[in-house]
């Protein structure tokens, strides 16, 4: 009903609502007198509610009272007792004179209202007759008693599970709706959906055995089956005829029952039946350790996950929710991660964050504990899978894991070395064994084990696999004849001629293509941050066509920094569009990618003064007469303005950008006041300039440790004291002042006033505070 239209729905409410307080329906011409077109699907929504309402065992409120059925007369059976009864029928014991054994009969009630179900009655003994599964009740034959139908199947001694679940240990829980599971998958794959799952829907026998009953609401058809079932354990799409039924309806019950076995309550209640309609539609249930606090987290997960609103969220069959169960069952982690932990984390972290906002307008805090507090918090927004978090600690299988794939790599590189360089391997038929057949074997068996729940140790295998992916191609294009260049061969980045620049650049574009979809599979930072690095290289190797080798050969640095910088808004464009994709572990890496670019076209720009000769400027006139590089001090000047760009554009990120953002930002900020005052030292121990440079070095280096005041900044308070110290030894270089005790005395005596003044500050943000 969640698709119907606005003004129906509410015109629907409206007669429900009536109905639920004062017993009686208005009629729908009534309440759609001004919508004629309104009618007819009123009337359907009507005749749907009504139908629930009359044969359904809601549980909400007191049963209406249903006529019993007379206790049958079958041939060669004697009539023990009356059971149990439900929506379809009455359940009797008999007594099968001829085998001399106990069996179940059940018997179609008479009321006129039910026999419309009777094709419902007939299809429960045609599935059930299906299966010969131990977990689900067996029929031995469908007959007739006095024109009504009456199904012979076996008799379940025991309890049901909803009675004796809360004495059940949470492992017992566990090992019963596993088993269940496993049956309910066994008639997915016949066709046939449940439909009606619920604890008295379960029998346990003596040995905890679990026995299906009921399949009177079976059926396979996806658009049919809507609002039939018992309430409290309704899917989402079954109270919507817009949407289809399938096997993962089952699974939202098992989830329903999971849940109730767990923490003893049913996740959505409800006086009426249209309020527990809407909150199985929006609500969201609590977690059952909010319920029961020792209930088991990876339970608690497995549950919710079954109970995902959307179906697509939820297991895909009752199989994968059963192979959740055995992980915990034998103590390994579950794959469970519902949404409901992003949502209900999400919710609750606000008001922290909101809480750190206030505790900093009121001065409880400083601006950095602030800013470490919100990074903390929104951590919890990106978080990893369970097993991605448990791969990056350091145990002896993740150990020999990447080392083995380092290893593997490392000697894919020597090989590649003795084929390509020492002419030592010919052909491509131990190349193909050494490298391609090991290729293949990693990515499959990675696949295998993804698919397996080992997805830690996929993720080393496909790594040692994309590391020997551009050894072997490289080796087959040679081999094959593809793109093979003379030595010498112009406009070729290597010049002997060994790997050409075609060759390199097809090898790495597989690469990329290859890392990256592997990285889009498996959701992992590791995989991402290859693809990344290769992209780089593909990047560099694309500039060979536009003359690399003749840039560096000429020391024209700054056409490689031209060329360059446009990569970085090729990857900041990716890593945006993947960022909003829901792939933060793909967009991180490439605007740290992008970051590393600019910094190095910046600092490549600035060799040979270059930046100042493109913005038409130049400091010469600073520079010594007697210093032979006429262009030093525009490079230092345009290395330092560098820095003050890279905190710029740092200070941009955090304001402007989100939280993936943030990670570039931090490397800027540390580059950043490395980059600005380095040149400086540089400049200063020439020793070719005036000696003031020396001071305005350790002037420069002082302002940088006070900044760092500004917004807390500890890499620009590192990088002063140390240029600080730097300057200072510079100074006394540069005046031969080391065998002087008044230059020691003169620093000693700063450090006394640095201490006193610090004294003098405390005491007054002490009197403010």
């Amino acid at each position: 009903m969640s698709d119907l239209p606005s003004e129906l729905e509410a015109r629907f409410e409206r007669i429900v609502e009536h109905h639920v307080l004062h017993g009686e329906l208005l009629p729908a011409e009534q309440v759609a007198a001004d919508r004629p077109d309104l009618v007819a699907p009123l009337r359907a929504l009507v005749e749907q509610y009504l139908d629930l309402t009359r044969t359904l065992d809601t549980g909400a409120g007191p049963a209406p009272v249903e006529p019993a059925v007379a206790p049958p007369t079958i041939e060669g059976f004697r009539v023990v007792e009356r059971i149990g009864g439900g929506g379809m029928g009455e359940v009797y014991k008999l007594e099968d004179l001829t085998l001399h054994r106990f069996v179940a009969a059940k018997v179609i009630r008479a009321d006129s209202r039910v026999r419309t179900r009777l094709p419902d009655f007939l299809r429960e003994a045609r599935s059930l007759a299906l299966f010969t599964d131990p977990r689900i009740v067996q029929v031995f034959e469908l007959r007739e008693s006095a024109g009504q139908p009456v199904i012979i199947m076996e008799l379940v001694e025991g309890f049901e599970l909803g009675r004796i679940g809360p004495s059940l240990e949470f492992s017992q829980r566990a090992r019963i709706l596993r088993e269940v599971c496993g049956a309910i998958h066994h008639a997915h794959r016949a066709g046939i959906q449940h439909r009606d799952l619920k604890p008295s829907n379960i029998m346990l026998d003596a040995s905890l055995s679990p026995k299906i009953l009921d399949f009177g609401l079976s059926g396979g058809d996806p658009t049919s089956g809507h609002l039939q079932g018992t309430l409290f354990y309704l899917a989402p799409e079954q109270i919507d005829p817009q949407q289809p039924i399938d096997a993962r309806t089952d699974v939202y019950a098992l989830g329903v029952v999971l849940y109730e076995l767990l923490c003893g309550v049913v996740p959505f209640s409800g006086d009426t039946a249209p309020e527990v309609l809407e909150k199985v539609r929006t609500g969201v249930p609590r977690l059952p350790v909010e319920i029961d606090p020792t209930v088991p987290e990876p339970l608690q997960a497995i549950a919710l996950k079954a109970m995902e609103r959307q179906s697509g969220d939820r297991y895909a069959t009752a199989h994968e929710m059963a192979l959740d169960l055995s992980r915990y069952l034998d103590g390994r982690p579950v794959l469970a991660r519902p949404t409901q932990y992003a949502t209900t984390l999400g919710a609750r972290v606000a008001p922290h964050l909101d809480q750190v906002a206030e505790w900093l307008r009121l001065k409880l805090i400083h601006p950095h504990e602030a800013d470490h507090l919100r990074r903390a918090y929104r951590q919890f927004d990106v978080r990893d899978d369970d097993w991605i978090a448990a791969s990056r600690l350091l145990s002896y299988s993740q150990i020999a894991l990447y080392l083995g794939a380092f290893l593997l790599v490392a000697g894919g590189l020597f090989y590649f070395s003795a084929h390509r360089f020492f002419d030592a391997v010919r052909g491509v038929t131990r190349p193909f064994v050494a490298l391609g057949l090991p290729f293949a074997g990693l990515n499959l068996i990675g696949r295998h084990l993804y698919r397996t729940d080992r997805q830690a140790v996929a993720v080393a295998f496909f790594l040692a696999g994309v590391g020997l992916l551009p050894l072997a191609l490289l080796i087959s294009l040679h081999e094959a004849g593809l793109w093979v260049v003379q030595a010498d061969a112009s406009g070729q980045l290597f010049a002997d001629g060994s790997i050409s620049n075609r060759q390199l650049q097809v090898t790495l574009l597989a690469s990329v293509a290859w890392s990256g979809w592997l990285a889009l599979m498996t959701r992992t930072t590791a995989l991402s941050t290859v693809s990344t690095v290769v992209a780089v290289l593909l990047a560099i190797s694309l500039l060979a066509d536009a003359g690399l080798r003749t840039w560096l050969e000429d020391g024209r640095f700054d056409l490689l920094a031209l060329h360059l910088a446009p990569t970085a808004v090729a990857y900041a464009a990716a890593a945006f569009a993947l960022e909003r994709a829901a792939r933060p572990w793909f967009a991180r890496p490439l605007y740290v990618a992008a970051a590393v670019v600019i910094v190095v076209s910046l600092d490549l720009l600035a060799l040979d003064g270059r930046t100042f000769s493109y913005l038409g400027l130049s400091l010469q006139r600073y520079q010594s007469s007697q210093v032979t590089n006429p262009t030093l001090v525009d490079t230092l000047a345009a290395l330092t303005l560098n820095g003050v760009a890279f905190y710029a554009i740092a200070a941009a990120l955090e304001r402007r950008g989100g939280e993936v953002m943030r990670t570039a930002a931090g490397l800027l900020f540390v580059i950043a006041p490395f980059s600005m005052l380095e040149p400086l030292a540089y400049l200063v121990e020439t020793a070719e300039y005036s000696a003031r440079f020396g001071w305005i070095y350790l002037s420069l280096a002082l302002a940088v440790a006070v900044a760092s005041h500004h917004r807390q900044r500890k890499s620009f308070y590192y990088a002063g004291v140390a240029d600080t110290g730097v300057a200072l030894y510079l100074i006394a270089a540069r005046h031969a002042w080391f065998d002087r005790p008044r230059w020691a005395e003169t620093v000693i005596a700063a450090g006394l006033l640095a201490l006193v003044a610090g004294f003098l500050l405390d005491a007054r943000e002490r009197r403010r505070r």
